[in-house]
């Protein structure tokens, strides 16, 4: 009896072993970290970089667009981004979201980080900040060193490099010449 009692035990321990391994092994997300055991939020997360000179000035591009609600401007992609996460590994500091599109740093580097695997253009980034007003003045934009036409509509890319170079004064002084 105790011999048969002995062997159901072992069925069973060998039973939950294979199970456990199962689950860890075959079931939970493939998109865990590591060191976090977190799942990643984001179905596209890269890196463009924008460089802005306005009147042969750089102009600085500040940290925490689409994070910090100063600097957060239009909400209409706000469904593509992330809502609340925690900060740290305990999980006591949380960010309250982002959008799909923002900065950590003011070097000019725009995150792509959306739930969705989507297009996202400079047009929408420019949008979210809000601060840069680009009316009346001459744009010329360059991707990778190529000129393109019409800047808000380049789509971001990983490892990309923009430029836009604004003009106030070549503008203004061409309305009063026209004038």
């Amino acid at each position: 009896m105790v011999k048969r009692q002995l062997i159901i035990i072992s069925a069973l321990i060998v039973m939950v072993i294979v199970i456990t391994v199962y689950i860890e092994l075959g079931i939970k997300s493939q998109n865990v970290t590591i060191n976090s055991n977190r799942v990643n939020p984001f179905a596209v997360y890269f890196h463009s970089n924008l460089n802005i000179v306005m009147d042969n000035k750089p102009v600085i591009i500040p940290s925490q667009i689409g994070i910090n609600k100063s600097l957060w401007n239009d909400h209409s992609l706000d469904k593509y981004g992330v809502t609340g996460m925690p900060m740290d590994e305990e999980g006591k500091r949380t960010m309250p979201g982002m959008a799909p599109l923002y900065t950590t740093n003011n070097d000019g580097r725009i995150t792509v980080g959306s739930i969705v695997d989507r297009n996202y253009t400079l047009g929408e980034f420019l949008n979210i900040w809000g601060q840069l007003d680009l009316n009346d003045k001459k744009i010329i934009a360059f991707v990778d060193n190529e000129s393109v036409s019409n800047y808000s509509s380049v789509v971001l890319k990983d490892d990309q490099n923009i430029i836009l170079n604004i003009s106030v004064q070549d503008k203004l002084l061409l309305k009063i010449i026209i004038n």
